[in-house]
Order: C-alpha cells, then structure tokens, then sequence
C-alpha cells in the first residue's frame, strides 16, 4: 500500500514539474538592457528613471537597468569597460573629449547609420543636427556619413535674470550688447550681484568668454575653427572679449569666489535673490526648474545681446547616445534611441526643463522655459569654439579664462594659448585643466 501511494505521488510531482517546464518555456524570458547615463546635476539623476519608464511601457518584454555616473567617472569606467570587451548596450555620453572622441579613435563604437536611415532619426532631430553633431568624429577616425551617436537635448547658451531685480534698476531686458554693459554698473552700486557664475569646473567661464567673442563678431565667420581650416586667434574680438571679462572681474561684477564655485553651487547662489544677470547652459535647467518652484523667484531668460543687432547662442546637440560594437542587445539599444527620439520624450525632457533636440513645435506654460525655446529658435545659432576637435583646446580654454578671470593672465596670453594649441593640433599648449567635457 506504502509503494502505492508513493507511486502516485511520484507520478503528481512529475506532472507538476512538467507543468512548470512547459509553462516557462511558452513565456519569453525578459531582455536585460544595461544603460550607462552621464550626468553632474542631482536633479537630472532622479528624473532618469523616467526614461525607464516610458521604454518599459512600449516594450514589456525588456528590463532596463540603468546606472548614472558622474562625467569624470564615466568616461574612466567606460573606457576600461570597451577596453576589456565588456561594456553597457547603451550609454548616454559627452561628445567632448575624453568623451565619444576616444571612444571613436579606439573603434569600440558601434555605425548607427543603418539604423538612423531605417528609423528616420535625422527627421526627428532639428534640421541638420544629426550630421552636425557627428561631423567632428571624422577628425578621430570615423568616415562621413557615419552617426556614432545621437543627442536626445540640446546645450544652448542663454542669459537667466532676476525680473524683480531688473525692475528695481527701472530697465528693460537689454537688446544689445551696449546696453548689457551698462546695467552692471548700476546693478553694483545697486548692492547686487550684476553677473552670477560658478566656475569652479571652468566650463562656464569657458562659455562666458566663446559667448562674448560671438556678441562682437557673427557667429558665421567662426566655423572654419570647427574644420580645423587656417584660423586667428588674435583677432580683435577674442582680445576685446577676453579684456571685458577681465574688467568686469576686476570691478567685482561676478559671484563672490567664483573660483571655487561649482557650476550647480552657482545657480544655487542665484535663487539667493541678488544677483541680476547669470550665463547658463540649457543642460542646467532642470536645476532652474526645481529651484525656480522652490523659491518662486520671478526669472526670465533671454539670448545674448550682441553688437551687430539680435542675439547670439551658441548651441548643439547635448550629450549622445553610443553603443558598443561589444553591446550584448545591439536592437533593444537601438529601440531604445529610438524611443527617446519620440514626442513623448521630448515633452518629458521639456517638463524638466531641457530643450528637446526633436524637430517638433513645443509649448510650455513655464515663462522662463518658453522663451528658452523661443530664443533657440530666434537667436543666431553660434558654434562652440571649444569643441574643435583638437586635443587640449577645451581645456586650454577653461584653464586660461579661469587664470585671466582670476587676474594671474591677461587677454593676450589667452589667445596666444589658443592660437598655439590650434595651430599645432593640440601638440603645444598654455595651461590646461583637467576636464570633464561638460559644456
């Protein structure tokens, strides 16, 4: 009787297992994507997961696992990861050096190309971006037409400002550049702060002094520097510029100990309430946003006012998507590109205060946020001079404007520096910092 009964409860649980065997095998088990996300700001890390979020959703049989790093961590554990053949599927990345160039030089990146045709990325992006964005690449080894990575926001240069302030000192937002320069000796005697910067990782400064050069001379006349064609440094502009932000340091114009400010800690000086005019990059926005609805600051933003008439930006794609030619999930990475390359990403980037690189016609009921997309439409579009693709220019420029800000040089070394690193393609320089490749 004992064997019986064992018999059939052999005879159960081999059913049972069979039952399970078959159960799993009829489900598809989920897809694991590693993502890799770069980034400084603390409020841009706790949105990410957003972008989870709206991939899982379309894509339920793929599990997402993201990590962020900090800009200086990724591009090391990056590299070591494409060096031993084991990276992420996908990574979100800065295309300055030591970012997607060294990636591009070492051939460990994957030609999206295929995919970007097949899918229609360049008609999703703004027009041109795409191949604006990867014509540098060609400089460390990738051929024209490749696309080694795709931008999902843009980095645009513009002036944030202290309404309640400015309507204190009884002016309007300036229209040109004159008019700019003669608000800040008022705004000083004032007790404000007339320019807000944190520079102690050197990008803003950087972005100061590329913006001023452009309010002096158009935008048009800098793009041979982008194609490593013959190009001055020693122009007037880069001396005039140079020259202006060295008296307006020396006057006391700028956020008391810059130097040591980070970017973040300087728009936290900001919110404070005292100073009247800041440069920032839209990549700090979602920084603006969530300080902007904490302290209710009345904020306005508006293109640089330049010399010439209307206002300057210099502006491009943000970091950029990239995956390994090692990638595990080469087509879930490439799903997800494409996901982020959707309207509805692009109206989640918005809400947080980025400017989607999409092409699409956005509108937001944040002032501040509107009339950042109203100037990227309506400025003249300028070039980042910094992201020339030549070894040390970068860093050359944000250790130089530091150092002349600082007054330990003036503008005639700054732009003998520059000159001699882009002459020599990046083989002689002046200082130079250590950089992250932030913008």
């Amino acid at each position: 009787m004992r064997s019986r009964i064992l018999l059939v409860f052999l005879v159960l649980l081999l059913a049972g297992c069979g039952a399970n065997a078959t159960g799993n095998a009829g489900s598809s088990p989920k897809t694991t994507l590693h993502v890799w996300y770069s980034t400084d700001d603390p409020v841009e890390r706790a949105w990410t997961p957003r972008l989870v979020t709206l991939f899982e959703a379309s894509h339920p049989n793929i599990a997402v696992q993201l990590t962020a790093y900090d800009f200086e961590d990724i591009n090391t554990k990056l590299q070591l990861a494409l060096s031993a053949g084991d990276p992420p599927d996908l990574a979100y990345v800065t295309p300055r050096g030591p970012g997607i160039p060294a990636y591009v030089k070492a051939g460990t990146l994957r030609n999206l190309a295929s995919a970007a045709r097949n899918d229609g990325w360049a008609k999703e992006l703004r027009p041109g971006l795409l191949a604006q964005y990867n014509q540098p690449f060609t400089f460390f080894g990738a051929t024209k037409g490749q696309i080694m990575a795709v931008p999902m926001a843009m980095a645009a240069v513009g002036v944030l400002y202290n309404t309640k302030l400015l309507h204190q000192l009884h002016r309007p937002v300036p229209g040109t550049l004159a008019e700019f320069k003669a608000d800040l000796p008022p705004a000083k005697r004032a007790g404000m702060v007339p320019l807000g910067m944190g520079n102690g990782d050197g990008w803003l400064g950087d972005d100061w002094y590329q913006t001023l050069v452009e309010a002096l001379i158009p935008p048009s006349t800098l793009t041979a520097e982008q194609l490593l064609k013959p190009f001055d440094f020693g122009r007037p502009p880069f001396s005039q510029a140079g020259s202006l932000m060295r008296a307006w340091s020396k006057a006391g114009y700028f956020t008391q100990n810059f130097g040591g400010l980070d970017a973040q800690e300087g728009i936290d000086q900001f919110f404070k309430g005292h100073t009247l005019f800041q440069l920032v990059s839209s990549s700090e926005n979602s920084q603006i946003a969530v300080e902007e609805r904490q302290t209710h600051l009345p904020i306005g933003i508006f293109g640089f006012p330049t010399a010439y008439g209307g206002s300057v930006s210099p502006m491009s794609g943000y970091e950029g998507w990239i995956v390994p030619k090692k990638s595990s999930h080469p087509a879930a990475a490439i799903a997800f590109i494409n996901q982020v390359l959707q309207p509805s990403t692009a109206q989640a980037l918005l809400d947080r205060g980025f400017i989607p690189a999409h092409r699409g016609s956005f509108r937001t009921g944040v002032a501040w946020q509107q009339q950042y997309l109203d100037m990227v439409t309506n400025a003249h579009r300028g070039v980042y001079l910094d992201a020339a693709p030549i070894a040390n220019l970068n860093a050359t420029m944000e250790a130089n404007v530091q150092l002349l800000l600082q007054g330990y040089e003036g503008p005639g070394f700054l732009v003998h520096a520059l000159q001699e690193v882009y002459s020599s393609r990046g083989k002689q320089h002046g200082s130079t910092a250590r950089i992250d490749g932030e913008f």
